[in-house]
């Protein structure tokens, strides 16, 4: 007998159902990680909103992480080993945009005396072969790029190396294939241009650090929750959305301000006592 949902899956299903909150590197309210995801679901993720990971695409994004998770740890095995002066897991803290997070590595040229030569940030993405091969074409994405210098900028070095691993196999008759392991990379300098406007990485990144933190700022004092992506969606759902851990409280909600996302979080707490 074969079942398109079967007891496997439907265990899994509540076995990931609700993912741990883990606290930011410094206990801020924003972590770098989300510099130009949706406004309210920073916000959300700010007030500690307990994560539901439910709905049809919810054992593919906890497959997605897993894998992520595995190929991070190696790579990170591989720098210690192989890189002089690498570091894991490295905090970083940007106390005047209100955020923080952790870089996933960073290494100096020099082997002697890492504080006085320049630094290079190493940020790990895994990616599904379709978003690989885009990149692997056209370049990496920006949202990473800016992930990357904002680590850069609170660590004071120059330097980001962005990594690309696929994660899953192209079928065989396309001509622009990858396989899972197949990676690509990237290096640059903070200060020079990466796209078309000749703006630099430094000063993009800048920009989107200080629109998150005023985001930010006008939450707290306001009690006004931003408006999320489906709001400039009217007719479809972004695909964003439907990975998203706070979908239920846009959906069903609407509208709502500190009060009412107290009042959910309150009734959360409740219901896993």
């Amino acid at each position: 007998m074969q079942y398109e949902t079967g007891p496997a899956a439907s265990v899994l299903s509540r076995y990931i159902r609700y993912p741990e909150n883990k606290p930011t590197a410094d206990g801020s309210f924003l972590r770098v990680s989300n510099i130009t995801t949706c406004d309210r679901k920073q916000m959300l993720d700010g007030m500690q909103m307990r994560r539901i990971d439910a709905g049809p695409n919810a054992i593919n994004g906890f497959v997605a992480r897993e894998i992520g998770n595995t190929m991070h740890e190696h790579i990170q095995a591989a720098f210690k080993e192989f890189v002089h002066n690498f570091e894991s897991e490295v905090e970083v803290s940007i106390p005047d945009c209100l955020t923080s997070g952790h870089a996933d590595g960073v290494y100096y040229a020099s082997h002697s005396n890492p504080s006085k030569s320049e630094g290079t940030v190493l940020e790990i993405k895994t990616m599904r072969n379709y978003g690989f091969r885009k990149a692997r074409n056209e370049g990496p994405k920006e949202e990473h790029l800016f992930q990357a210098c904002a680590y850069a900028l609170g660590l004071g070095v120059t330097k980001v190396h962005l990594v690309y691993v696929c994660s899953d196999a192209t079928p065989s008759r396309w001509k622009d294939s990858a396989r899972a392991g197949d990676m690509v990379e990237w290096l640059y300098d903070i200060h020079e241009s990466f796209d078309e406007s000749e703006t630099s990485l430094l000063v993009a990144t800048t920009y989107f650090l200080e629109q998150h933190a005023l985001t930010a700022k006008a939450f707290l004092e306001t009690g006004r929750l931003p408006e999320g992506l489906m709001s400039y969606w009217p007719t479809e759902i972004p695909w964003e959305c439907d990975y998203c851990p706070y979908y239920d409280i846009c959906e069903q909600q609407g509208d709502i301000d500190i009060v009412d996302v107290i009042k959910i979080k309150e009734a959360d707490d409740e219901s896993v006592k």
